[in-house]
C-alpha cells in the first residue's frame, strides 16, 4: 500500500477508478481509517463514487463500527438511486449490524426486493452476532424454507448463534446438516462446534472432536477448548490442550497465560508460578487489550497497559 499510495499522489490526474483502487486496497488490508479518509477526499475532489467503492467503504465502516459515516453513505446510495440494488442493499443491512443498528439493519432486509444467499447470511450472521439466537435460527429456516441454499458462512453463523447461546444440541443438528448438503467443515465451523461443546462442560467430547481432524487444525481450536478447562477447572485435559496449542504456535502466549490461571484457580500455585517462569524465560509477552473510539471523526486507542508496537504492526492499529 505504501508503494499504491506513492504513484496515487503523483498521478497526473485521478478518476473514479483510481480513487477506487485505493479505497478497497486499503479496505482489503484492513486498514479501515486509511479507506475512509479517502473516501472523504474522493468526495471533496467531485469524483462520484460507484458501487465498488461505496461497498468497499461499507466494508470500514461495518469493522470500525462507524454508524455516523455509515449513516452519511447510505445518504449517498439514496441520492444516487442504487440502495434497492442487491449488492448495496446487503451492503447496508451488514454495516447496520455490525455497528449495532439492527432495526434498520433489518429494515433494509426486508424492503430489498430481491435476496441471495449472501444477503440471507448476512442477516442470519447479524441476529447472531447481536446476541438473537433464536431470532438468527428462525431466519435461517426461513431462508431455507424459502429455496435458498445456505453456504459455508451460512452455517458458521447460525454455529456461532448456537455457541453463544448454549443450544448444543442445535449445532450438533446444523453441523450434521451442513455435511449432508455437501458442504465439508472447515476450520473455523470445528473451532464453533468446540465452543459449543466446551462452553456445556462437554469437554471430553470437544477433545474427541479435535482428535478426529488434521494436526495442523489451528491453534484458536485448541485455545477454546483450554479456556473452557480453565473455567471447569478440568487440568487433566487443559494440559493436554495446553500442550497441543505450544506444538502448533510456540509463541503463542494465550496457551502459557491460561494453563496458568487454571493452576492458579485450582490453588496449585508452584504449578501456576512454574509456567510464569517458562514465559518469561522464552520471552514472551501477552499483548495488552485496547478499547477505541470515534470522537469528531478521529480515532483514538485506549491501552490497559504500554504497548510497544512492533514494525510489523500496521498504521491502522494504531487508529490515533
Amino acid at each position: 500500500m505504501v508503494e499504491a499510495d506513492e504513484l496515487f499522489k503523483n498521478m497526473p490526474a485521478r478518476n473514479a477508478a483510481s480513487w477506487n483502487t485505493m479505497i478497497s486496497g486499503y479496505a482489503e488490508n484492513r486498514r479501515f481509517v486509511d479507506a475512509l479518509k479517502y473516501f472523504s477526499a474522493m468526495s471533496a475532489s467531485g469524483q462520484i463514487p460507484g458501487e465498488i467503492t461505496l461497498s468497499s467503504v461499507l466494508l470500514a465502516c461495518a469493522n470500525l463500527c462507524s454508524l455516523e459515516v455509515g449513516k452519511m453513505v447510505h445518504a449517498k446510495i439514496v441520492k444516487l438511486g442504487i440502495e434497492h440494488n442487491i449488492f448495496m442493499g446487503t451492503a447496508l443491512s451488514d454495516m447496520y449490524a455490525k455497528s449495532g443498528d439492527l432495526d434498520s439493519s433489518k429494515r433494509i432486509f426486508y424492503q430489498m426486493p430481491e435476496k441471495n444467499s449472501i444477503t440471507w447470511t448476512a442477516m442470519v450472521q447479524g441476529l447472531a452476532e447481536n446476541g438473537f439466537a433464536k431470532d438468527s435460527i428462525l431466519l435461517f429456516e426461513n431462508m431455507m424454507a424459502n429455496g435458498i441454499s445456505p453456504n459455508e458462512h451460512t452455517f458458521l453463523a447460525i454455529l456461532f448463534a448456537c455457541s453463544h447461546s448454549g443450544l448444543v444440541e442445535q449445532a450438533i443438528h446444523y453441523f450434521e446438516a451442513m455435511q449432508a448438503h455437501g458442504i465439508p467443515p472447515k476450520q473455523k465451523h470445528y473451532t464453533c462446534m468446540f465452543d459449543v461443546l466446551a462452553r456445556a462442560d462437554r469437554l471430553t467430547e470437544a477433545e474427541e472432536l479435535l482428535m478426529k481432524v488434521p494436526s495442523n487444525f489451528e491453534a484458536s481450536a485448541w485455545s477454546a477448548l483450554l479456556s473452557a478447562c480453565n473455567t471447569y477447572n478440568n487440568k487433566e485435559i487443559g494440559e493436554r490442550a495446553a500442550m497441543k496449542l505450544h506444538e502448533l504456535e510456540k509463541d503463542n502466549t494465550a496457551g502459557y497465560v491460561l494453563l496458568s490461571n487454571m493452576y492458579a484457580s485450582c490453588g496449585k500455585w508452584k504449578d501456576a508460578a512454574e509456567i510464569r517462569i517458562l514465559m518469561k524465560g522464552a520471552s514472551l509477552k501477552k499483548d495488552g487489550g485496547y478499547s477505541w473510539l470515534q470522537l469528531k471523526g478521529q480515532y483514538h486507542a485506549f491501552f490497559s497497559w504500554h504497548l510497544i508496537f512492533s514494525k510489523k504492526k500496521n498504521e491502522n492499529e494504531r487508529m490515533v
